[in-house]
């Protein structure tokens, strides 16, 4: 049984956690060896939306929705970790329900840890692990939870969820790799950012006084960076840029997650200049990838493509293998039916056609997915080395332009004494 209880520790602090025991005797020996002085316990009543609904008042219960949503949004990794030692327990020869006990007592995240606490209650029920996991959709993608189930009607949970585990840590790396790519140019820009206007608020005007004093015609270009300076320094001007870039941001956002807006936003995706090569690159990987180790572990063929569907996230290449999903269904060899659509290229197209012939699908799925892995962190290396020093540049000029511009009438002043 799972008991939720607050303590004291031995320094007077206040913790609240999840823990599995047999008893509430139990519980509170095994908090009282880890040194926690037990203030209330009770049995856990699980994961209730009726509950949540009733707690505490509007604000308090909106704090815990946003903290819990974006707990959950992190959990990605949790769920690799998760799913290794899962696989580790299983493939030791333990039991499903004693592996989940041993598991939930090492989960650090606190939203994560009543999830799984929730999947071992309704597994001691008599549910299957695919529906535990399916009634927490939010975290467990349909990928994962198809997979679940066609390893327990095949016998092969302990392998498929050594599969799911390799899976989401190759995400969670390629997921890794991308971030570190983009915080460092973006911490450049912002950096840039904050200087530029720290010199067009703080030293420009400073600078402007004294222009005004001399009481002569300044260049075009000192005109033009105390005109800008000016209009940064006036509240007048900012407060309403400001909050009307905040208006634009909220609209923009609202209208893209409309049809006709994340539409707009799919297609300007696949035709961006820079950012489409590498777009394109990561629904291939996507898409083969997980479809190949979908056939791998005996999924429907066109199953396969329902759930490879969602995990692209793209409505114009959602559209295109709803497409190829029909053709198959109606006869068509995949090779054939993924010719007809635009979001492969012709080499994977020659594989994937290869793959078919010699029935190997799966396998060959798989291998273009690994190539396209590795092409993904030297696009990744590429575009890092080229955004860095552009960043770079651009902060040179635009400073040496203001400075420039500041010193010309001293230059000028200087030539006339």
């Amino acid at each position: 049984m799972v008991y939720e209880y607050q303590a004291l520790t031995r320094k007077g602090s206040k913790v609240s956690d999840l823990i599995d025991a047999p008893s509430e005797l139990s519980a509170k020996q095994k908090l009282k060896s880890k040194g926690l002085y037990v203030v209330r316990i009770a049995r856990h009543e699980g994961i209730s939306k009726d509950k949540e609904t009733s707690k505490n008042g509007s604000i308090n219960r909106l704090f815990t929705k946003a903290q819990e949503y974006f707990s959950l949004k992190l959990s990605s990794k949790q769920i690799g970790i998760f799913s290794r030692q899962l696989s580790t327990l299983l493939n030791a020869g333990m039991p499903l329900l004693v592996a989940m006990t041993d598991i939930i007592d090492q989960i650090e995240n606190k939203h994560f840890k009543r999830i799984i606490v929730d999947i071992k209650e309704k597994l001691e029920e008599g549910s299957s692990l695919s529906n535990c996991l399916a009634r927490h959709s939010n975290v467990f993608s349909d990928m994962y939870i198809n997979m679940v189930r066609v390893g327990e009607n095949m016998g092969s949970l302990d392998q498929v969820i050594e599969r799911l585990a390799e899976l989401q840590e190759k995400k969670n790396v390629l997921k890794s790799k991308v971030q570190s790519a983009l915080y460092y140019p973006a911490f450049l820009s912002l950096f840039a950012f904050a200087v530029i206007i720290f010199l067009m608020v703080s030293a420009v005007p400073a600078l402007a006084r004294i222009f005004a004093d001399m009481g002569r015609e300044l260049p075009l270009p000192t005109k033009i960076v105390l005109w800008v300076s000016g209009l940064l320094t006036n509240l007048y001007f900012t407060v309403p840029f400001i909050t009307a870039i905040i208006v634009i941001i909220y609209m923009l956002n609202r209208y893209i997650k409309t049809p006709e807006g994340k539409k707009k936003a799919d297609e300007l995706k696949l035709k961006l200049p820079v950012i489409r090569t590498f777009y394109k690159k990561i629904i291939i990987l996507n898409f083969t990838q997980n479809m190949g180790i979908l056939l791998n572990n005996r999924v429907d063929i066109l199953k396969s493509f329902e759930i490879v569907k969602k995990i692209v996230r793209n409505i114009i290449i959602e559209k295109q293998i709803e497409e190829v999903a029909k053709k198959v269904k109606e006869g068509s060899s995949v090779s054939n039916a993924l010719s007809k659509s635009e979001f492969l290229p012709k080499l994977v197209l020659g594989m994937i056609n290869a793959g078919e012939s010699s029935d190997q699908l799966d396998a060959m799925l798989i291998k273009i997915g690994n190539v396209y892995e590795t092409e993904m962190d030297m696009t990744l290396s590429g575009l890092t080395s080229l955004i860095e020093p552009v960043i770079i540049l651009f902060l040179g000029v635009v400073m040496a332009l203001i400075i420039v511009s500041v010193l010309l009438p001293i230059f000028e002043m200087n030539l006339m004494v």
